[in-house]
Order: structure tokens, then sequence, then C-alpha cells
């Protein structure tokens, strides 16, 4: 039988911590939309849920610097919908620079 991915131990985990870190770090509001978040109740539209900066599925990973914390309703429009990777203004900018000797 398959496992979905957010069945898993890893996962759970990472959401877990996630959730965790940002209630202790007094995260109130989603960063994306300024909704108030809730970590008492699930499944609402301001329920406060771990997200993925780089997408599991173009290779993210379940490690707390690939995690934030916004609003169910952010997550879910974010998530289902996201057909290729587009970085965004909350994920850190990298950059690359070739250097020739």
């Amino acid at each position: 039988m398959t496992t979905s991915r957010t069945g898993t131990a890893s996962h759970r985990k990472w959401r877990e911590h996630a959730l965790t870190e940002a209630k202790n770090n007094g995260q109130t509001h989603c960063p994306l939309c300024g909704t108030q978040l809730t970590y008492t109740t699930s499944r609402q539209p301001n329920s406060a849920e771990p997200d993925h900066i780089t997408p599991y599925a173009h290779g993210g990973t379940n490690t707390p610097d690939n995690a934030r914390i916004i609003c169910r309703q952010c997550n879910q429009r974010r998530g289902a919908h996201t057909t290729r990777h587009t970085p965004d203004k909350h994920q850190p900018a990298t950059t690359t620079t070739l250097i020739t000797w």
C-alpha cells in the first residue's frame, strides 16, 4: 500500500517542528496575506499551516530551512496550482558567480 508523502514520519515531524517553532517565536499573521493565524483549530481558512518554500514536488526537502508558516487559504492557493517553481518574495535570493583565474 502506497503512503502519501504527507503521511510519512518525515513529513509529520517537519510539520510539527515548523508549527511549534512559529508558535514559540510569536508568529501571529500570515506573511503572504496578513491574516491573523490560529494554532488551535485546523482546516479553517486562517489555520496555521507549514509550507515548503521550495515545493516538495520540485526538489524541496522536509527540513527546517525549507519551512514557513502561512494560512491554510494561502497554502492551498499556492500549492494546489503550482505547475512550475517560481521563487517568491519570501524565499531568500541566491546568486552564483563564476570566477575564472
